[in-house]
């Protein structure tokens, strides 16, 4: 039964800011930890999550923001993944599924229904017994769970779907359903459950520097917190090597460490504004090279992704003017009424892929699998690498039973069994639409804006407006975000900077109209009233983001300035 909406006004969420960051740090450095991670993006905050529930204490450190990496720059699906079965990765799309579902139903006002349609051409790929095949399959790894339903659709009702999608052709067109979710979001909502189950804790702007060794095993680490610039010591029973694409940069610390088998794969994602194709879910389609490609809406954008291709840069990778063409040539010829051009783009975003594969694999990474694998060094390193974002808990998992088994014998009694399965990142067990409408008409918000602080906030969305003086209650620009967020993330989510909070946690960078830049002194204004910033602090957090902005989120102006970018489209 759904919460009464007049409980829910009461709900407030636990102060998590930068003091609360320093005494974890301090409380971790003196009392020691059963379970160090290092890296804080989705797997990284699974691992952490899953030490937690097993009654381990637990810290994670992340040398710049939380899922400031490729956990806040993916697809955003949660998905079984169907392209998966033309290779062969049954086990892999099984796992997936099972976790796509559980997550959907544990945390339904988080993880959103996704309607696929996935269709074939003459003269295409995907021929009209492959898509049946591929989706009576995708069902049976469901074990024929209702969300694993699909069905044909008319002619008539694909058109009815996508009134821009390219019927000249078509042969066949099933839809079935996936999932979707803001990723970052995700990381957070997990890194707060993790500490909401006791025992665990984290820090941004915590970056290791140096593994520490005792008798030929690992003991934990030294870290150097980029806030004052001061060393902390943090010992360890095990250290979990989470740090997706920069996995191999932390087993390099590790002198006994053996071969990588690590190799980091780009994919690019351009979003434009939502009206500009019609489309009531994701439509699947193929680049003139026979790449999968697809179309989706997400909140007031839709998204066209992705390219795939194996890449040098991992920490700053770009967006060419080449790669953006190569997706709007073929969204062009899947959608031929909406004439795309550059002019359409809001933003894009490019995010590395940590996948397992040898140096010298011919196969492109398309066809590289998704599947997680953990490498243990001799000295007891554990680094998680592959995987994707819809199995992170089941990675978490993997990751602590090997942990477990390297704990101290009275540790080891200690941990309990994995609960993560059936427990929901946050208590999402009320009725989203009256909550909703109970903020419209409290609060004189618009429907969107209502829609997306439940989405975003949950249970927090009354104690986030109620804490807001009024005249921060309205939207940024013409977005769907509110001013309010701002100090909220600060106090709530352990942001330390501006673009923390305008990237990852209220999303201006990825989704708004103008990226938050024209708003951009009244937002600076707003969080250094809720912070105590000074003017010259202000004007640097407003400086750092626009960079932020040109250098993440539009199109490179110089790509021969990195060459690894120049050989992006595969």
């Amino acid at each position: 039964m759904s919460a009464p909406v007049s409980v829910l006004t009461t709900s407030s969420a636990p102060r998590w800011g930068l003091d609360e960051r320093r005494a974890a740090l301090s409380r971790a450095e003196r009392d020691g930890v059963d379970v160090l991670v290092i890296g804080g993006g989705i797997v990284g905050a699974g691992v952490l999550r899953e030490a937690a529930s097993r009654g381990l204490r637990a810290f994670l450190v992340e040398r710049d923001d939380f899922a400031s990496g490729t956990s806040s720059r993916s697809s955003k699906m949660i998905h079984g993944g169907l392209r998966y079965l033309a290779h062969g990765h049954f086990g892999l799309t099984r796992e997936a599924c099972r976790e796509r579902d559980q997550l959907a139903r544990l945390n339904p006002n988080l993880v959103r229904p996704l309607p696929f349609l996935f269709p074939s051409w003459k003269g295409g790929k995907v021929t009209p017994g492959q898509v049946r095949a591929a989706l009576w399959a995708y069902t049976v790894l469901a074990n024929f769970r209702r969300e694993a339903r699909f069905r044909m659709l008319s002619r008539e009702q694909v058109a009815a779907y996508s009134r821009d999608v390219r019927l000249d052709g078509l042969r066949v067109a099933g839809l079935y359903h996936d999932a979707q979710v803001d990723d970052a979001r995700l990381v957070l909502e997990t890194l707060k459950s993790a500490r909401r189950l006791g025992g665990a804790d984290a820090a941004p702007r915590a970056e290791v520097i140096e593994l520490l060794h005792g008798d030929g095993r690992l003991v934990g680490a030294r870290v150097r917190d980029r806030l004052d610039g001061r060393s902390v010591t943090l010992r360890a029973h095990v250290v979990v090597n989470a740090a997706g694409p920069g996995i191999a940069r932390v087993r390099g610390l590790d002198a006994r460490t053996g071969g990588e088998r690590i190799r980091p794969a780009k994919g690019i994602h351009i979003a434009i504004p939502r009206q500009r194709v019609h489309a009531e879910g994701a439509v699947a389609f193929t680049a003139a090279d026979g790449r999968h490609l697809f179309l989706c809406p997400f909140e007031d954008i839709t998204m066209i992704g992705t390219t795939d291709s194996f890449s040098d840069e991992i920490d700053e990778p770009v967006v060419t003017i080449d790669e953006v063409h190569y997706l709007l040539a073929a969204a062009n010829e899947a959608f031929p009424n909406a004439c795309l051009t550059t002019n359409d783009i809001r933003s894009v975003w490019a995010g590395v892929r940590p996948l397992v594969a040898d140096d010298d694999a011919t196969a492109p990474p398309s066809d590289v699998s998704r599947e997680s694998e953990i490498q243990e060094s001799p000295t007891g390193l554990l680094s998680i690498a592959g995987g994707k974002l819809t199995t992170f808990r089941a990675m978490g998992e993997a990751a602590l039973d090997r942990a477990v088994r390297r704990l101290p014998r009275e540790r080891r009694r200690a941990a309990g069994p994995s609960r993560t399965f059936a427990e929901p990142l946050r208590r999402d067990d009320f009725d989203a639409t009256a909550l909703a409408t109970d903020l419209q008409r409290r609060h004189r918000l618009e429907p969107r804006v209502a829609e997306h602080l439940v989405r975003a906030w949950g249970r927090e969305a009354p104690a986030l407006l109620d804490a807001a003086a009024p005249e921060a209650r309205q939207p940024i620009g013409r977005s769907r975000y509110l001013y309010a967020e701002i100090p909220w993330a600060f106090r709530t989510e352990c942001a330390v900077t501006l673009s923390d909070v305008l990237e990852r946690r209220v999303r201006l960078a990825l989704f708004a109209e103008g990226q938050g830049l024209p708003e951009l002194a009244r937002i600076a204004q707003i969080a250094g009233d809720a912070l105590g910033w000074d003017a010259e602090r202000a004007r640097a957090e407003t400086r750092a983001y626009i960079a932020t902005v040109r250098r993440r989120y539009q199109i490179a102006a110089n790509p021969v300035a990195n060459p690894a970018a120049a050989r992006a489209v595969a």
